[in-house]
């Protein structure tokens, strides 16, 4: 049973896993968006001045009732600036970064757009989907690292190996490693995180099992749909099989996320 796929099969948030899927056109959406957080922190600077100038012209009576707008103005773009520059969420006082946010909020949006999917009007709950799974992965690192685990570096190196061996050759990954602003060591730190989290979820899952019967209602479900274009049964048992175990252990992490978070002290920022 593989529990790496299954974490990575819930979350959306293992971008290190999919570098040579990852496409220049997302990291400029990321620059794009830097650059309008930019301007709207310049714009908020040049309304700060202008407020104040405001003030400093006022007198008499209005002092009081200027000086209490001025507060309220300093409280919003002081909040304003912090849901754009500080941390997205804190985890029993981890904070998770609105860096890796953005990167994963861009991969996922890439993955949206790969599916031929319409999102127009749905940005606010993809970016609470996405915090959500970073939630989910820093509960889970950290219950981990509460019950002892550790991860050698025979470990990583085995893992590290694997990684890299997707790529056609040593200057195609030292390539996708500049694309995307990544190094060994960060590469790394991730692979060892997910091994980090895959023993604990190993311990904390069952395995899944799947009846004849099960996969051959999804077979029926899927001729349904395709037709004449279906595959045979034989063909495709196997790979049917392997998906209703993988959606079944994804519950069962699921299950497990929900429980540690009801226990965590989680406050959501964005």
């Amino acid at each position: 049973m593989n529990i790496l796929c299954i974490v990575c099969g819930i979350m959306t948030i293992q971008f290190y896993f999919n570098l040579r899927l990852v496409l220049h056109s997302v990291y400029a959406l990321i620059r794009k968006r830097r650059d309008l957080i930019m301007k709207k922190n310049l714009l908020i600077a040049l309304l700060s001045l202008f407020t104040l100038v405001g003030l400093a012209a006022c007198s008499g009576d209005d002092n009081a009732e200027n000086d209490n707008n001025k507060e309220e103005k300093q409280t919003k773009e002081s909040s304003e600036k912090n849901s754009e520059d500080g941390p997205v969420a804190t985890v029993n006082g981890e904070e998770l970064s609105r860096e890796d946010f953005e990167q994963q909020l861009a991969n996922a949006q890439q993955q949206y757009e790969q599916m031929g999917m319409d999102t127009e009007g749905q940005q606010d709950q993809i970016e609470q989907s996405v915090v959500d799974e970073m939630i989910g992965m820093e509960l889970l690192q950290q219950e981990a690292e509460n019950e002892g685990h550790e991860v050698s570096e025979e470990e990583v190196d085995e893992r590290y190996e694997e990684f890299t061996s997707q790529f056609e050759s040593e200057e195609a990954r030292d390539e996708a490693y500049e694309q995307n602003d990544l190094d060994e060591e960060t590469v790394r730190e991730e692979l060892k995180r997910s091994l980090l989290i895959n023993k604990y979820v190993e311990e904390n899952i069952d395995e899944a099992e799947v009846s004849e019967e099960e996969i051959e209602e999804q077979y029926d479900a899927m001729s349904e749909q395709q037709g004449e274009e279906a595959p045979s049964y034989d063909e495709v048992k196997d790979q049917i099989e392997q998906q209703l175990i993988t959606q079944k252990e994804n519950e069962q992490v699921t299950q497990l996320i929900d429980e540690l978070r009801e226990e965590a002290d989680v406050e959501v920022l964005i």
